[in-house]
């Protein structure tokens, strides 16, 4: 039945990409398999990672209705590892846990404790890994799963080894290497065990590089290259990569400076795809110190730079990676590059406080391992600059409190002009498209009160003329309805277009409507330009002499003095808060599509 089930499974990916060249998640017929075989689907190499996503949830869920303890938290693990984001992650491990806690199981408890302390590690956050890895401890200790207990202890060793604690890394990790030694004779589960073994080797090499145990880092290179041999060739290709890699790192601290090259450009490759960017860095750590060492720092250089931007990229670092920074800093310290000397001081000042809040022993590692001969020379150097401008340090100290002031007040002011001018702006938009003549000429516009039809029912009804004023006052209600203020017009043109004088015009203006024909004119035009480039997005790409030929004025001068005097605020910003007016977005999509 199980092979019936595997066959079924091959077809139905043929089928699917081959044939139809649709994903296999659209055919429901693995919906009726065990979880058994669901499992072997989810494991193998055929599914593509939106299938694997399809069949994982479909097999906890299913795990779920049938309530199988051991599928259900290992559909949770399978989740988690497929999860990209940590908040998801935290969630699928919270809900393992629960549910390990809910099955009363130490033996599960203290698994999903270890999966939490995995996703912790994995997502550098080793401090919270290593609480979590020593919880997973204590309950699996009561366990007979010594397999599983020492693989958590060799995570533990890891966590250990990542917080600079090294003495307690080793010792766990010799113990977890004896428990796998023992155990490599264990048909049941032997190339499980030879795989632990050999990791617990190199986890061993690395720290006892740390402590710089040399008789102790060759015996153990030569145990991992020796039991590397008894790997399947897919996995003997990466392993051999991470001995090259410590292996390269101890012949430069040999000063076998072409030898290290030579292993540690071997191992980049299999390390960088395997998406172990710490190490894939360690190795250009190491290829930049070799460089360095024989005196060719251009060359250096680049390596060095590597580290930054992944720094400045993920805010991943450690102690090892952190030492580049001491380069680069020495680097522009020679080339008298003093702005790059900063910058990159500043960065190894930000790392240590970070690595700081991790470890407090770790900011201690970083000051020792400087080097304390430049730092006594830049210190010498710097006492020297500081006793030629003392005197003018108190100064300086009231400058920049004077500075901070004016920046301060400066913000201030700033702030409430922005809210004062966006009142104003609110206003108009409000009033907007009503016109908006002095209050004067409005009063008179409301006691005009009739329509010119209207005026034409009255003196027919009345069988009288109109008075001069009636009719200037008509005429000027149809120049304003043929926006006739757009052009560029005299009042002597006006009173000939109206057939009268300058003299009768100008005595209707001031007495009828209280204001006189320039500021009329004036009004007019900024009330239209108001509502132009209120409901008109075209317009805010025009410059202001665009925009001041457009509404008839004659300079772009005279269009923005003219709009600040009457809307109390300038055309850019009008424009401006108009374009970040948030009820006017679908308008603006719609005009300008």
């Amino acid at each position: 039945m199980f092979l019936k089930k595997i066959w079924t499974f091959f077809f139905l990916m043929l089928s699917g990409y081959f044939i139809y060249g649709a994903p296999i998640q659209n055919n429901t017929d693995y919906k009726n398999w065990s979880l058994q075989d669901l499992l072997f689907s989810i494991n193998s190499d055929l599914l593509n990672a939106t299938d694997k996503e399809v069949f994982v949830e479909y097999y906890l869920q299913k795990a779920k209705r049938e309530d199988v303890p051991e599928h259900i938290m290992i559909g949770y693990r399978k989740k988690i590892f497929l999860a990209k984001e940590y908040n998801l992650q935290k969630q699928y491990t919270d809900s393992l846990l629960t549910y390990s806690i809910g099955l009363n199981s130490i033996e599960a408890i203290g698994i999903a404790y270890n999966t939490k302390s995995h996703m912790e590690y994995v997502n550098k956050n080793y401090t919270q890994a290593l609480t979590y890895g020593l919880k997973a401890e204590e309950y699996l200790k009561k366990t007979d799963d010594k397999y599983t207990l020492n693989k958590v202890k060799g995570n533990i060793s890891s966590m250990y080894y990542h917080l600079d604690e090294f003495e307690k890394s080793e010792r766990i990790t010799k113990e977890t290497l004896l428990y796998y030694q023992s155990q490599l004779n264990d048909s049941s589960n032997a190339y499980n065990n030879l795989r632990g073994y050999i990791t617990n080797i190199y986890a061993l090499s690395k720290t006892s590089f740390r402590q710089q145990k040399n008789d102790t880092i060759t015996q153990l290179l030569r145990e991992g290259y020796l039991a590397i041999t008894k790997l399947k060739t897919k996995d003997k290709v990466l392993e051999t990569a991470y001995f090259d890699l410590i292996n390269g790192m101890y012949h430069h601290q040999s000063r076998q400076f072409n030898t290290s090259d030579s292993l540690l450009t071997k191992a980049l490759a299999p390390i960088a795809n395997n998406d172990d960017y710490a190490n894939e860095h360690l190795v250009y750590l190491y290829l930049g110190k070799n460089a360095w060492e024989q005196n060719e720092r251009e060359k250096a250089l680049p390596y060095f730079q590597k580290i930054e931007t992944l720094y400045q990229e993920t805010q991943f670092a450690n102690t090892e990676l952190s030492e580049a920074f001491n380069y680069l800093i020495t680097y522009y310290q020679d080339k008298k590059d003093l702005e790059k000397e900063l910058y990159y001081t500043k960065l190894l000042m930000g790392l240590s406080t970070e690595l700081h809040k991790t470890n407090s022993k770790l900011s201690s590692y970083i000051h020792t391992h400087l080097d304390t001969k430049k730092l006594e020379a830049s210190k010498q150097k710097l006492e020297h600059e500081l006793s030629k401008s003392q005197s003018q340090i108190k100064g300086l100290y009231g400058l920049v409190t004077v500075l901070i002031l004016l920046v301060f007040i400066g913000l201030v002011y700033y702030q409430k002009k922005q809210q004062k001018l966006q009142q104003q702006y609110k206003l108009l938009i409000h009033n907007s498209p009503q016109v908006q003549l002095p209050q004067t000429m409005h009063r008179q516009e409301e006691q005009k009160g009739q329509s010119a039809s209207q005026i034409k029912l009255d003196e027919k009804a009345t069988q009288q003329p109109l008075t001069t004023n009636q009719v200037l006052s008509k005429k000027l209600t149809d120049f304003e309805q043929k926006k006739g203020y757009l052009q560029k017009i005299t009042q002597d043109e006006l009173a000939r277009q109206f057939g009268t004088n300058r003299n009768t015009l100008s005595k209707f203006f001031n007495e009828e409507k209280n204001i006189n024909f320039s500021d009329y004119l004036k009004h007019l035009r900024i009330q239209h330009a108001i509502r132009e480039l209120t409901y008109n997005p075209k317009l805010h790409l025009l410059n202001l002499t665009g925009l001041a030929d457009e509404f008839g004025f004659g300079s772009s001068k005279s269009f923005s003095n003219s709009f600040k005097e009457i809307t109390k605020i300038s055309v850019t910003d009008f424009i401006k808060m108009r374009q970040q007016d948030e009820d006017f977005k679908n308008i603006d999509h719609s005009r300008l599509s």
